[in-house]
């Protein structure tokens, strides 16, 4: 737990981030997974004043992103669930979203295994995740004592993911346009979606005047440290590219994806199971195949 700016405080554990922005009423920002919620939870018993939840914020529809949601729901009934249009489409679909939680039932055991929890959640049985309002490229939510969440479209990791932005405080919220924080100093490249769409969205975030910088997962950034991070993020994706591109002339994918899997598959990206990031690798693959 930790009070990033006046209107921002940070909760979850180490490896999930929900931000929670505004002191009369509030956004739920990042949804994470059920065993996150389960931190977020006993943090919120322990806070003093408690700002009215109006909004959870889905910032792209992966299972760590949304997992969390209907215990938050639970937790805050009165809460409407965000995302952008893609997002809502995904959540509709029974298969998808039953993969998804199960996907959440094996974060459960690592986090529980790890310590991070004391118990191991259950994980929740539906099939679909509700979107009560679609949020757009540009638009604005409104919270009071004068806060705004500006949206932005930011595509590349996914087609479905925003980032957030909040003028008063000079606050981005990323959630995974920018990579998976390995560890303080490196970053999993996870360009899912397009290769190209996934540097001009770095790039555009740039932009941004920014004290404070907050991922979905791992370390936050402030002040120069920001431009670090941002230059951090384009070069580890640019080397996986290039490093990709070149093991594709003379090395078969199954080769590469193995390479790729030995490479990035350590520290903080252990909380995944090897499947799925057997998977996300065989994803950059084929993106930079796409791309040549």
């Amino acid at each position: 737990m930790n009070q990033l700016t006046d209107n921002i405080l940070l909760l979850g554990n180490r490896y999930f981030n929900h931000i929670v922005v505004g002191k009369q009423e509030a956004a739920i920002i990042e949804c994470g997974v059920t065993g996150s919620v389960e931190s977020l939870k006993s943090q919120w018993q322990r806070l003093d004043k408690k700002p009215h939840i109006r909004y959870l914020v889905a910032m792209h529809a992966h299972f760590d992103h949304v997992c969390g949601i209907p215990m938050l729901q639970a937790l805050f009934p009165e809460a409407r669930v965000l995302a952008s249009k893609i997002a809502q489409e995904v959540l509709t679909k029974p298969k998808i979203v039953r993969n998804f939680f199960y996907q959440d039932a094996k974060m459960s055991e690592v986090l529980f295994r790890k310590g991070v929890l004391s118990e191991k959640p259950k994980s929740s049985q539906v099939d679909t995740i509700e979107v009560n309002r679609i949020v757009k490229s540009g638009m604005v939510l409104d919270l009071p004592d004068h806060l705004t969440l500006e949206t932005i479209s930011a595509p590349g990791h996914s087609p479905c993911s925003i980032a957030l932005y909040l003028p008063k405080d000079q606050v981005m919220i990323v959630s995974d346009a920018c990579g998976f924080q390995i560890s303080d100093s490196e970053i999993f490249p996870i360009f899912f979606q397009s290769y190209a769409l996934y540097i001009q969205t770095i790039k555009k975030l740039m932009r941004y005047p920014t004290r404070i910088l907050v991922t979905a997962h791992g370390r936050i950034w402030l002040k120069e440290d920001v431009t670090q991070f941002y230059q951090r993020a384009l070069n580890s994706a640019r080397a996986a590219f290039d490093e990709i591109r070149k093991m594709i002339t003379n090395t078969d994918d199954r080769t590469i994806i193995q390479k790729l899997f030995s490479l990035y598959y350590r520290k903080n990206l252990r909380i995944y199971s090897p499947e799925n990031i057997n998977t996300c690798v065989q994803l950059l693959v084929k993106r930079v195949n796409e791309s040549l």
